[in-house]
């Protein structure tokens, strides 16, 4: 089984008040970033914003850091605190990509979001 366990840090800008989730993932070799989505999902529930980065296969024979910012489409509320970055294997048909980005994601609070300049 393949690992995409993401590494994140969550900026605000003092400017303009937007929220950005920076990420760096290892992908294994012949694996490459495909898309990223963003939207609400609600987990035991707690609203949670998530940030689903979708990778898949593309013939490559080496490893790769991949880094990568999202501007946050939301920012938190009184029901949304937490945002989650999960990778997901686009390319594997197999039930077992729900369990897998279980296993790689990150979560960060909205709280622990450090402020940056223009």
């Amino acid at each position: 089984m393949k690992s995409f366990k993401p590494f994140v840090n969550l900026t605000k800008s003092e400017a303009t008040g937007v929220y950005t989730l920076n990420s760096v993932v290892s992908l294994p070799k012949d694996y490459a970033l495909s898309s990223i989505d963003q939207g609400l999902i609600e987990k035991d529930g707690k609203k949670i914003w998530t940030v689903t980065a979708s990778v898949t296969t593309n013939g490559s024979t080496e490893t790769d850091i991949v880094e990568f910012a999202v501007p946050l489409k939301q920012g938190p509320s009184e029901e949304i605190t937490k945002v989650i970055m999960t990778v997901i294997d686009s390319s594997s048909l197999s039930t077992s990509v729900a369990n897998t980005a279980e296993e790689n994601r990150t979560d960060v609070n909205y709280d622990d979001a450090e402020t940056t300049n223009p």
